[in-house]
């Protein structure tokens, strides 16, 4: 009998530990990203740009940027919410800009055009 429980139980554990070590990981990994996430809502990031694109009635602006570090993110073009419409004051397409986001949803709280 000894003889048959054995690999039933050899079997039980491989298959619970197939399914439970991805989930682990998976929460492992979300815990780092709440963590990050976290840790960039108390943060504020200053970059670089180029203006793309201005939405005033979305209250967006389109930025293509340079590498931001502080986020780990590569440069890339894409749009941000701005915290306050009168940031977009002044600001063209094709400016090149100094600009701050501050928290998960990484909104535009400062911008300044290169002078």
């Amino acid at each position: 009998m000894n003889k048959l429980i054995r690999p039933l139980l050899t079997a039980a554990t491989l298959v619970l530990a197939t399914q439970t070590l991805p989930v682990m990981a998976a929460e492992m990994q979300d815990m780092d990203m709440k963590a990050s996430s976290q840790q960039s809502q108390a943060e504020t990031v200053q970059a670089s740009g180029v203006v793309k694109g201005i939405d005033l009635q979305a209250q967006k602006i389109t930025l293509a940027h340079s590498p931001i570090k502080a986020l780990n993110w590569p440069a890339m073009k894409m749009a941000f919410k701005v915290a306050e419409p009168t940031l977009l004051e002044g600001i063209n397409v094709g400016d090149k800009v100094q600009f701050e986001l501050q928290g998960a949803d990484h909104v535009v709280t400062a911008l300044e055009t290169d002078a």
